[in-house]
């Protein structure tokens, strides 16, 4: 995004510009950024090799860490890091309101539905300045008509068009509108967030969700069939990948009493990286249980450490962004996960997970297909 922020003549984004970004971004009249959610590297690879995007694949990208959509998304709005735009998982403790929320559709943890004052909690939880306000040319989202209109969305968003669509089949005539709305120079940013949905029920290797991924790079095929030769330039990639996790191979604190009773309130951020908020006087004695119970699991860090060390990105940290990562942060190995089952709690069964370090949920490809 510091990269493309350039190419609109945008300084001062906290990374460098990304070296294998097509030195056309500088001039093309239309720069048209397409996010498949999920596509990691490893999916590309190993889903559509010998296809269009694997054929004009130019480079690799690291993901965000956590590597999961509501802190990569984030940056693709706001062109910082989980530091500095303050998202840090699908679950996320909010200080400012008391709550913890899954940020993406403002609900209350555990609810399932959107709460009523997701309005109002958008606006004193997403503070973070929108990327869309500062690229001095037109900006068009294109997104999911049930996303496009969502309080996180259009508080992140900023002031830019919007061009909702319905299905796969309708996203890149929704791309088209946008680029034929204007003569000028102008950026589109599209997300397509049907594989990931998919992949999270039976898989990233399930058929059901191959078969999306085999949708979308039709779809885009099809686009440049009809917009060849135009003076546009599209950029294909991912906020993260996947791996498949067992459910034998699931934490849960329900059946670690004393270790839940360590802290504040239940885990918080992704299965794959959870931050625990730990009672004062606490702090050592639930490090050494977790490290001694659950080392085969997972690695224990200090989340102000891992800041410190720029997991979350080198910039200057949102005003929130400690509170949100608490005490400490419980990184999975290999294809473990984690929950915290308390009364009432209903979770969602995954088959696919992302979040955390590994390559196959950290490595995103960057693809430039001929346009």
């Amino acid at each position: 995004m510091s990269g493309i922020a350039a190419a609109f003549g945008v300084d001062g984004l906290p990374a460098p510009p990304l070296a294998d970004l097509p030195p056309r971004l500088a001039t093309a009249r239309c720069v048209i950024l397409l996010v498949i959610d999920g596509m990691g590297d490893a999916q590309l690879a190993k889903h559509l090799a010998g296809g269009l995007l694997a054929g004009c694949r130019q480079g690799v990208i690291d993901s965000v860490f956590p590597s999961t959509t509501a802190s990569a998304i984030s940056t693709f709005l706001t062109g910082l890091p989980p530091a500095g735009h303050g998202m840090t998982g699908w679950y996320q403790w909010c200080e400012e309101i008391g709550e913890t929320l899954a940020i993406l559709p403002m609900s209350r943890r555990g609810a399932g539905t959107p709460a009523k004052e997701a309005e109002d909690w958008a606006q004193s939880v997403l503070t973070a300045p929108s990327l869309g306000d500062r690229l001095p040319v037109p900006v068009t989202h294109v997104m999911p008509s049930w996303i496009a209109h969502s309080p996180f969305n259009r508080r992140l968003a900023g002031r830019v068009r919007h061009e909702p669509y319905a299905n796969t089949e309708s996203l890149f005539p929704a791309v088209e509108r946008a680029m034929d709305a204007t003569a000028e120079r102008q950026f589109i940013y599209a997300y397509w967030p049907n594989y990931d949905a998919t992949a999270h029920d039976v898989g990233p290797d399930g058929d059901k969700a191959v078969a999306k991924l085999h949708q979308i790079e039709a779809a885009i095929a099809a686009f440049i069939a009809r917009r060849a030769g135009s003076d546009a330039l599209l950029l294909v990639t991912a906020d993260h990948g996947f791996i498949t996790a067992p459910i034998d191979r699931q934490v849960d604190l329900a059946d670690y009493p004393d270790l839940a009773a360590c802290l504040v309130r239940p885990l918080s951020g992704e299965r794959r990286a959870a931050y625990a908020h730990v009672l004062p006087g606490r702090r050592e004695a639930f490090a050494d249980a977790v490290q001694a119970r659950l080392g085969d699991a997972l690695w224990l860090a200090d989340s102000a450490a891992l800041f410190a060390a720029g997991w979350f990105g080198r910039s200057p940290p949102h005003p929130r962004f400690a509170s949100r990562i608490g005490d400490f942060t419980l990184v999975m190995k290999a294809d473990w996960s984690i929950l915290d089952t308390r009364p009432g709690d209903r979770h969602h069964p995954m088959i696919g997970m992302h979040g955390g370090v590994s390559s196959d949920e950290m490595r995103v490809p960057l693809c430039v297909p001929p346009l």
